[in-house]
């Protein structure tokens, strides 16, 4: 009774039993509205990331001669076969991507009662929502919810091949990722790099960026070896003559013609001293003319030098005090970069890879980098107005797309160079 007092007398309580203290009343309510806000958040980014797939499965039918959904009947073709026993693609038999690309591609085909087409874009409404709702759960405060906007902004600005690509997961995926990043669980988050980079391999610039910048190495590197090591080790016990087979399929393809290294040709082809041409093999339009050949076959040694540039300076950078969140980012944006400047398939949808270094800039909190985000914002515009927008009139090498073809892969470049210039201490760009 004498406590019972006490408590009352300190929380202005009148009866132990039956009254409340203001200062809980206050902390509940505070809590309660906090709940309530956090509820509002989800319910718009809810609605806002429906709004934006079916503005998207719009505009695939707007300009459907651009054919954006194209890959998903190869995707359902893929998933059939594997339905009727076929070979395990990517581990059985030969295939274009990693391994686990496969489960993604066939899971739609498992909800019998829909079209494959609408099962894969449900799938991935669910899952683009999942990783809005995670990344604005994940903190307190401004950063995570412009984080989860940008993602969506990001989305609608590349248009309906952000939806319509087995990037969308891998996308998914890395991000994933980068949450655990931010609360210094590299362990898992090397896992998640690993598994995306078996989904489609451009994952491995953010786990080897994250390595380079972070001083937690051993761990996140027994990590990927070892989830490496047990995929291959199942694949081999499946049968898996194929494991590695998507890592030498693109060998013998030539210039895309939206790459960054068609683009001369692109204006060469303009002028007749170059031509466009259908690849019946791997069902892309590519570019022809003097010197395409032996750049096709030195692209991939250009990626991997410009690879080593980035990582080496994310080294010193960290060693030189940069803070390693800050390293991450700039290191992880220019090895994306890299890869898709330096690649010979320029595919629209290797541009959603863009927005995982930007949203990790967003979500760690680092600075000076809104003409990165200004310009991958614009790179994702005029991709979408290259494909699906143009598309036809860039076959037809009209002035307009190749312009704005020719400023995407401007921009590109920049990325690369602004930020290599970054990670070398230039803190003016």
């Amino acid at each position: 009774m004498a406590f019972c007092k006490l408590f009352n007398e300190i929380f202005l309580y009148k009866s132990c039993a039956v009254t409340t203290s203001p200062i809980l009343d206050s902390l509940s309510s505070v809590d309660t509205l906090s709940k309530a806000r956090g509820t509002i958040r989800a319910a718009l980014l809810i609605s806002a990331s429906l709004g934006v797939h079916v503005w998207l499965v719009f505009l695939s039918r707007v300009f459907e001669d651009a054919r954006a959904f194209g890959d998903l009947s190869l995707y359902n073709y893929w998933a059939f076969q594997l339905n009727q026993g076929s070979p395990i693609y990517g581990v059985a038999t030969e295939w274009i991507y990693p391994a686990l690309a496969i489960a993604p591609i066939w899971l739609p085909s498992l909800f019998t009662g829909m079209s494959y087409e609408l099962a894969w874009l449900a799938m991935v409404f669910l899952i683009n929502t999942a990783v809005v709702l995670a990344i604005d759960s994940g903190r307190r405060g401004v950063k995570p919810t412009g984080a989860s906007w940008f993602f969506m902004l990001s989305i609608a600005l590349l248009g309906p091949v952000a939806i319509s690509r087995i990037d969308s997961i891998s996308v998914a995926m890395a991000i994933f990722g980068i949450l655990r990043i931010a609360s210094a669980r590299f362990g898992v988050a090397a896992f998640l790099f690993t598994i995306a980079g078996w989904i489609k391999i451009w994952p491995v610039a953010l786990f080897l960026s994250m390595i380079a910048s972070f001083r937690t190495r051993t761990g996140p590197l027994v990590i990927a070896a070892g989830t490496s090591v047990t995929i291959l080790l199942v694949g081999f016990g499946f049968g898996g003559s194929a494991v590695l087979s998507f890592v030498g399929s693109q060998q013998d393809r030539g210039l895309q013609i939206e790459s960054v290294l068609a683009t001369p040709w692109m204006w060469l082809a303009k002028s007749g001293f170059s031509k466009i041409y259908f690849d019946d093999d791997v069902l892309t339009n590519q570019v022809s003319g003097p010197l395409v050949t032996d750049l096709a076959s030195w692209s991939n040694w250009f990626m991997l030098l410009a690879l080593i540039i980035t990582l080496g300076l994310a080294a010193r950078a960290v060693h030189n005090g940069q803070k390693p969140n800050h390293v991450f980012v700039w290191a992880s944006l220019a090895a994306v970069a890299e890869l898709i400047a330096f690649n010979k398939v320029g595919s629209p949808q290797f541009m959603l890879w863009l927005a995982v270094p930007l949203l990790a800039g967003i979500y760690l909190g680092v600075s000076k980098f809104k003409v990165a985000l200004a310009s991958v914002l614009v790179i994702l515009l005029l991709t979408q107005l290259i494909y699906p927008i143009f598309y036809l009139d860039l076959l037809a090498l009209e002035e307009v797309p190749l312009w704005i073809l020719t400023l995407r892969n401007l921009l590109l470049l920049g990325l690369v160079v602004v930020g290599n210039l970054r990670l070398a201490g230039k803190q003016a760009l």
